[in-house]
């Protein structure tokens, strides 16, 4: 009698060890559809992968900064820019003489350094002469660009600011191939006047 008492209490122990185990947070998970374990912890966060919009931040703005410093972190330093030229992001267009753009600076994300401005970033007046030299970045990808007249230039400006900002309209259609819009981010320089020179459209994911 007594040893059948002792293999019952036995039966009895393993039984409630067993439901333990059964509940504990990984096999909930598992039951749950979730990965569990050291595979859930690995996965990476949705602002690890995310891109921002910049100043973008449409692409590129201070929202993306992973270290929230600007300053770099991963991406190691900051890039610098040839003398007399300067990226800007187009805030307005006026007319097709000119346009508002506040000074981008890079911010390091995910994809390594992507240019935008602060968001209270102050705004000055641009020139654009007729006789600008215009390249737009093509939606390839990065590297490529073709160069356009000051009409396909402005244009294309207004275009991507309404995109921007809202669905097109029947007065700014959406860009299409084999353009893109990618913040609104120039890069230029200015000719002895101050007035833009150059201004080529800064490709970014």
């Amino acid at each position: 009698m007594t040893s059948t008492r002792r293999v019952l209490s036995a039966i009895a122990l393993l039984t409630a060890l067993s439901g333990v185990a059964a509940c504990g947070p990984d096999d909930a998970e598992g039951a749950a559809g979730g990965s569990g374990g050291s595979a859930s912890s690995s996965a990476p966060s949705a602002t690890a992968s995310g891109t921002a919009d910049s100043g973008g931040a449409g692409k590129g703005g201070p929202a993306d900064d992973v270290d929230g410093d600007g300053k770099g972190g991963d991406c190691g330093k900051p890039p610098t820019l040839p003398a007399g030229h300067t990226k800007v992001k187009v805030q307005l267009m006026r007319d097709a003489g000119g346009f508002e753009a506040a000074v981008a600076t890079p911010h390091c994300t995910p994809n390594d350094w992507i240019y935008g401005a602060e968001k209270d970033a102050p705004t000055k007046h641009y020139v654009l002469p007729e006789n600008v030299k215009a390249y737009l970045a093509l939606a390839a990808g990065p590297g490529q660009w073709k160069q356009v007249d000051h009409e396909q230039l402005s244009l294309h400006i207004d275009r991507c600011l309404a995109e921007e900002i809202g669905a097109p309209t029947a007065d700014y259609p959406k860009v299409e191939a084999p353009y893109g819009c990618f913040g609104n981010i120039f890069e230029i320089t200015l000719n002895a006047k101050g007035d833009v020179e150059t201004m080529k459209e800064i490709w970014s994911v």
